[in-house]
């Protein structure tokens, strides 16, 4: 599971427990200028995240983390719980969208959009 925090300028996601073994170990920090968009999508979550790109692991069912290219785009995921999952949709970052399972994806939507409207302004 991700945990999400905005500062002023950037969202910092970082992965708990296990999941950092297999995903990424560092936190992720996105200038809150590069988000476009953020929505809960399960659909998403649920399709074929594509070919692994670095340190990644794809358990088909069960569990996606790390990063993934697929048709041209580099995603990050970490998503075991599809229905928990938000995306946050990136420009001119080095992830053109993060997948990201959360407690809550109604909460960690609103906190996110709360964060870019804020340093938009």
């Amino acid at each position: 599971m991700a945990e999400l925090h905005c500062t002023d300028t950037h969202l910092t996601v970082r992965l708990t427990g296990v999941r950092r073994a297999f995903g990424r170990r560092r936190p992720l920090m996105i200038p809150l200028a590069a988000v476009t968009a953020v929505r809960a999508d399960p659909a998403a979550a649920r399709a074929f995240p594509g070919a692994r790109w670095g340190v990644a692991t794809n358990i088909p069912g069960v569990v996606n983390v790390g990063s993934f290219r697929r048709g041209g785009k580099r995603d990050f995921w970490d998503v075991a719980n599809p229905d928990l999952a938000i995306v946050v949709e990136l420009e001119g970052a080095r992830y053109d969208r993060l997948l990201l399972e959360v407690d809550d994806p109604v909460a960690g939507v609103a906190e996110i959009l709360a964060a870019v409207e804020a340093s938009r302004r």
